[in-house]
């Protein structure tokens, strides 16, 4: 060979290797799979695996998450032993009434990483209490908001075409629906509000209720340390308002008397077709539906006070644990699960609506559908220090009142201090 064809032939040999090790890099990168996160949260397992399996299959390689189902009931118990032995999750789909709660043991996501104006912008106003100082505590998941689901046979029996929009309509629709048998007792009631004994959902009432008054129960100052707020107003007290409204409908002497506690649960009250409005959740549509396929119903969005907007809504956000010696792969996978493509996945699989602004811009055809993605916008939320113990704060505030023992400021007054005590616990 010639000289020119030995240099000739040494370049085209040395291209070809550089070559090859340039598609064995290459390849390498590109199978290289992304760490392993376990996830825990209490959605069923399967509803969660086929939406993280569709979701890996679009994502291939940037995800791997192994989801782990946990019972609602034992939950933060089960996380706190783990913690304890060292063998915790990588991150959990996390309730925002357990945000204060548990705090301590989440990484923040500061602002450098992710910012206050993506988060704002990205997702609903309800899910803004994931914002803490300095950064993120969670990247929001999922919405389940507060509905009213009305009996459509009730309200054409009572020559009313439509559900009530503001609670002043509700009011007036008493005598129309309310039916009483010959003892006086009520054998159909119009709405299920007055008692914490036998409403399912009385707790998250008297806090929309108070929201929609215009008190967010608990708030951060200035310095970002939480207090009650409950009892607190420059003019009317909002929580006045709210429980002075929720348990006229369980006093004997007012027009509107619709409801006391000998009468069943207000959802079985609704399935059996006795009671005109049932204020559940989206979640709630497939159960009722299931207990009596014969039940004549709709959905429509919860009603509302004069010049505020809102509804409860429970949330759950993606939560990454100090201990997890995968925090960047967590929130990365986060990143990837709370964005538009998967979120309209999830929705998809889940029947609830989507936590991203985005995509509750356009209305969905299908009816229901079109009143939970309203009802995601105004979706709201409290700073709940402690579930349980608030739980029979909420009681004894219903009671008290209802009972003649407190007058409304009195109670509610007991009720912010004790809220505040609660806090100051578990802080």
């Amino acid at each position: 060979m010639s000289r020119f064809q030995l240099i000739f032939t040494g370049v085209l040999i040395a291209c070809a290797v550089f070559g090859v090790a340039l598609f064995a890099l290459n390849r390498t990168n590109n199978s290289g799979e992304a760490p392993q996160v376990v996830l825990w949260g209490t959605f069923p397992h399967s509803l969660m695996s086929g939406f993280l399996g569709d979701a890996r299959l679009e994502y291939r390689d940037q995800l791997n998450v192994v989801y782990v189902q946990k019972q609602a009931a034992t939950f933060e118990s089960e996380l706190i032993a783990s913690l304890a032995r060292g063998q915790g999750p990588d991150m959990v789909l996390w309730p925002q009434d357990l945000i204060l709660k548990q705090a301590d043991k989440f990484f923040v996501v500061p602002f450098e990483n992710y910012s206050e104006r993506t988060f704002k912008d990205s997702f609903i106003e309800g899910s803004e209490l994931y914002l803490v100082p300095g950064g993120v505590i969670g990247l929001p998941f999922s919405v389940n908001p507060m509905v009213m689901y009305w009996n459509r046979e009730i309200f054409g029996e009572a020559g009313v075409s439509l559900p009530p929009t503001t609670w002043n309509e509700l009011y007036a629709l008493a005598p129309k629906v309310i039916k009483k048998d010959v003892g006086g007792g009520i054998s159909q009631a119009m709405v299920a509000m007055g008692s914490s004994a036998n409403i399912v959902h009385y707790k998250d009432m008297l806090a929309l209720l108070s929201m929609q008054a215009g008190t967010p129960i608990v708030a951060r100052d200035a310095r970002g340390i939480v207090t009650s707020v409950f009892g607190v107003s420059q003019g009317q007290v909002p929580g006045e308002q709210a429980i002075n409204f929720f348990t006229e409908f369980s006093n004997p002497s007012k027009p509107a008397y619709t409801w006391n506690r000998s009468l069943m649960n207000d959802r079985d009250m609704f399935i059996a077709g006795k009671l005109a409005m049932y204020f559940g959740y989206a979640s709630e549509l497939q159960g009722i539906r299931s207990a009596n396929p014969n039940l004549n119903f709709d959905v429509a969005v919860i009603p509302q006070a004069s010049g505020r907007t809102a509804t409860f809504g429970h949330m759950t956000a993606f939560a990454f644990l100090k201990s997890s010696p995968n925090i960047g792969p967590s929130v990365s996978a986060a990143a990837i699960l709370t964005g538009s493509n998967l979120q309209n996945l999830w929705a998809s699989k889940s029947g609830l609506p989507p936590v991203r602004r985005d995509l509750l811009a356009s209305t969905p055809g299908s009816a229901y559908t079109a009143v939970f993605y309203r009802s995601a916008l105004m979706a709201r939320a409290w700073l709940d220090p402690n579930r349980e113990a608030t739980n029979i704060v909420f009681e004894r505030l219903v009671d008290n009142v209802t009972s003649g023992r407190y007058r409304a400021s009195q109670a509610v007054s007991a009720a912010s201090s004790e809220i505040d005590s609660i806090i100051r616990t578990n802080q």
